[in-house]
């Protein structure tokens, strides 16, 4: 039986997360990963591409799992030299993780695409899927604050703590962008497109932004899940957690849905069919459900030890009630094995 084809839409933490537990499920999955690169950015002279990088961190073992981002027992020595020259730094860069970007950038200016390099450095992480950019073209997500401020998405999450009033968010770059290469291919043939729990507005807007992505998704919409990025009755203690869930809640607001569950429901509703709800919101059942999507609870904080298994059966479940192709325990890819590109 062939691979059970997947496509994941996303990016940031709380997407790797769950990509690496697809990658750690005991059946054959052929993963494609399509990873949101509107918050890239230039700074310091070189492209920095933080949603790319978080999962290609997380899928090779190499993530800082406390943080969430950036690479373990790091070092920070050019961010302490830079500041003694140039006073504080708002946006920090580890010494390992300025070999990638080093690395990215020298490989930009000599005329590689993103793509070609984003595949290079998953092969060279040993990444057993296909990690794509969402696009070559460059994109970044803009927010415009009620004060009249227009942000880079990262200046507004990382420097303002996602602090200030939302009036609007905008995409600005190329209006009719192309997606990667291949990556509509890959969600018209995939047997399931999973939508990851990530910022609704900043990580998966870019990507639907992009020509053809949203139409190629409503023509697999019986085959597509999204996945709660927010979870209401679970109270968030971790400063970083709790700024990415303003980020969340002041975009989703400005784009005119609710903050909550049914609020990401309706954002997706005309690409999704079904939607993970986590088991601590399920009284939010019926009204996800009249967003004209199927809920589906289970429990989706990765990172609070909630059952990944249980979660991954989950999001297969559409598949197995369809008759489409399931995973063969005895066919698992394991991390560091070769997909073909």
């Amino acid at each position: 039986m062939r691979p059970l084809r997947i496509v994941g839409l996303g990016g940031g933490i709380g997407a790797s997360r769950l990509w690496k537990a697809l990658l750690a499920h005991g059946g054959e999955i052929d993963l494609t990963l399509a990873v949101n690169t509107g918050e890239d950015l230039w700074i310091h002279g070189l492209r920095v591409c933080p949603d790319l990088d978080t999962v290609l961190y997380a899928l090779s073992g190499r993530q800082d799992s406390e943080r969430g981002w950036g690479v373990r027992n790091e070092t920070w020595r050019c961010m302490e030299t830079l500041g003694g020259i140039e006073g504080h730094q708002w946006f920090r860069l580890g010494d390992r993780d300025l070999a990638v970007h080093l690395h990215r950038t020298g490989r930009l200016r000599d005329g590689h695409l993103l793509t070609e390099i984003t595949a290079d450095l998953a092969r060279g992480f040993g990444i057993g899927c296909r990690i794509l950019p969402a696009t070559d073209a460059e994109l970044t997500t803009r927010v415009v604050t009620d004060d009249g401020r227009d942000l880079h998405y990262q200046e507004f999450l990382v420097r303002e703590q996602a602090a200030p009033a939302v009036a609007r968010t905008y995409i600005r770059g190329p209006a009719l962008a192309e997606p990667a290469a291949g990556l509509l291919a890959h969600v018209a043939s995939a047997d399931l497109v999973v939508i990851g729990p990530s910022n609704p507005v900043a990580s998966l807007g870019p990507i639907l932004h992009l020509t053809g992505v949203r139409e190629t998704l409503r023509a697999a919409r019986d085959r597509t899940v999204a996945v709660t990025p927010i979870v209401g009755s679970v109270p968030i203690t971790d400063p970083g957690e709790n700024t990415r869930a303003r980020s969340r809640a002041r975009l989703l607001t400005a784009a005119g849905f609710a903050a909550d569950p049914v609020g990401v429901a309706a954002f997706y509703a005309d690409v999704a069919s079904v939607f993970v709800l986590d088991r601590a919101d399920l009284s939010r059942l019926p009204a996800v459900e009249g967003q004209g999507l199927r809920a589906i609870p289970a429990d989706t904080l990765l990172h609070q030890g909630a059952d990944a298994p249980h979660l991954i059966t989950a999001l297969l479940s559409p598949i197995r009630e369809a008759g489409s192709p399931t995973p063969s325990p005895a066919g698992r890819r394991l991390p560091g094995s070769r997909l073909p590109h």
